[in-house]
């Protein structure tokens, strides 16, 4: 159901190398992913370190939005901000009611902040997270405001 989605495949045959491994037969990367559930999604970078993990199930809107999500924090993490910025803007823009939404909101906020250093822009990103999922963990992290 999830990988036939054209939004998924497009997005997975794009950006990522997909590989599935059969959890009875590969024990060693069992063990080196910590494999307890499946299906167990580790998005590497170029060096095999993983930098974005998620496990269990997930509908074809929520698996989108969580590959653009690794894709933006792929970029944070190597210093684009600009770039992850765009990409954490388009979760928001294309998924607001995925489960990725309020995650994208929060370093939407720290990426516009990273990009500016203005501190407006970052309160502004965080503000606009807890109107809209004042419920989520993400809210509570930027509660410091």
């Amino acid at each position: 159901m999830t990988y036939p989605d054209f939004c998924v495949s497009a997005s997975i045959n794009q950006y990522f190398i997909p590989v599935q491994i059969n959890v009875d037969e590969q024990q060693e990367l069992v063990e080196r992913f910590r494999v307890v559930w499946t299906p167990n999604i580790n998005i590497l970078d170029p060096d095999g370190n993983i930098f974005y993990h998620v496990e269990g199930w997930l509908p074809p809107s929520d698996y989108s939005a969580m590959l653009m999500t690794a894709h933006a924090h792929y970029f944070l993490h190597h210093k684009s901000f600009q770039k992850a910025q765009e990409l954490f803007q388009t979760v928001w823009d294309k998924y607001p009611g995925s489960v990725y939404a309020p995650e994208a909101l929060y370093y939407l906020g720290v990426t516009r902040y990273k990009v500016s250093h203005k501190g407006e822009q970052l309160i502004d990103g965080w503000r606009t997270l807890q109107r809209f999922h004042p419920e989520s963990t993400w809210a509570i992290r930027s509660s410091v405001l």
